[in-house]
Formats: structure tokens, sequence, C-alpha cells
């Protein structure tokens, strides 16, 4: 399946955000970006919000063409939902997820695998908004994770639904790269956190973003 995403490759050390305004949209960034792993014989590791929202993105890989159950019996494809990884015992943890991805990286290298490609929808934050704040500290540890492991990431954020302030510390100032309107490019914020964060100001540079 070719992929279509237009703009840059996806490369291990990358910390990729994905921007997007409807299911659809989410899940076709998802499906052509996990597509491109297995290609690339990387294990990947998807995370959605539960059992119902993980056979959507089945069917719709099944629909791209991929082969879902040899990727799956074979360990290419994990999948998983939010309770079995940012939420595990109920709550978020920055150290405990860090160490979950390490373990990750090492178990698919030593089956064989040529590094980890993650994905994950971070919609459950509308759930657990007092985790926010460990969060954008668990996206900017991610940066230097990815780049010192056979690893990439992409981390998924609904910009209709999200809180504005959210949208900027963590997804638009903490990923070096990001997917748009179906486009992958160099993030031009990355890191500027001088940017303004308030609702007007996060909606033009999501604007900007969509232009440049």
């Amino acid at each position: 399946m070719p992929n279509p995403l237009r703009g840059h490759g996806f490369s291990q050390g990358q910390h990729v955000c994905s921007l997007y305004a409807n299911p659809d949209e989410q899940q076709d960034v998802a499906v052509a970006y996990v597509a491109d792993g297995l290609r690339r014989n990387e294990r990947c590791l998807y995370v959605a919000a539960d059992p119902a929202a993980l056979d959507q993105f089945r069917a719709r890989m099944s629909k791209a063409g991929v082969g879902l159950a040899a990727a799956e019996s074979t360990g290419a494809l994990l999948l998983k939902t939010h309770g079995d990884a940012h939420l595990y015992g109920g709550r978020f943890d920055t150290e405990r997820m860090l160490g979950m991805l390490n373990s990750a990286v090492e178990d698919a290298l030593d089956a064989g695998f040529d590094g980890l490609r993650t994905c994950g929808d971070m919609s459950w934050l509308l759930d657990y908004p007092d985790a926010s704040e460990q969060v954008v500290e668990y996206e900017a540890l991610l940066n230097q994770f990815f780049l010192q492991t056979r690893a990439l990431g992409m981390c998924q954020y609904d910009v209709r639904r999200l809180p504005p302030g959210l949208l900027h510390h963590a997804a638009i100032d903490t990923h070096c790269s990001v997917v748009i309107d179906g486009r992958h490019k160099p993030n031009p914020f990355y890191g500027v956190s001088a940017a303004a964060s308030h609702a007007s100001g996060v909606y033009a540079t999501v604007t900007q973003l969509r232009d440049e």
C-alpha cells in the first residue's frame, strides 16, 4: 500500500504530533503511519480508547490492504487500549510509561524487528484533565527517549476537543514534526514556548501549520 501521507517520510528518532479534526482523519493518519512501519520491519504499537476503537482500526487496516492476521500473529502489530497503556492501574504515570516504552523497544529488537514504532491517541485526557501537567513533562522527555533508541513515536491530538493550553504545551511545543491535513513536515513551533497558549493564539498556530 503506498503511503498516502504527503511531505517528509518517517524515521527512527522522530517524535511526531498528529493534529486531527475528526475520527476519520485520526484513523487515516494512524493507518498510513503504522502500515509504513510494518513495511520497514518495525514492530508497531497502536493505542486507542477501547476495544471498539481497536476494531475500527483493524477494519481500516484491512481495507488498506494490510495483512492484519499475519501482522498480529507474528507480533509485528501490537494493539492496546488506554487502560493497558497510558492509564494502566487507573492513572497516568510518566516514569511507568517511559519504562514500558523502553521495555517495548528491547522486546522488539530481541524479537528480530528493526525497531519500534508507536502511535497513541491522546483523547483520554478529556476524562483525566488532572494528568495534563504530567503529560507535558512526558512529551518533553519523549524527545530524548526516541533520539536515544531505535524507535519513533506519534501522539495524536484532537484540535477540536482538547483544551487550547494543552494543545500548545503538550502537542505543538514538544514535537519536532507534525502531521496536519495529511502532510508530515518539520514543526517550526517546536520548543517555542513563548508562542501564545490562549485559544485564539493556538488556533492561529494550527492555521499557520496548515498553510506552510
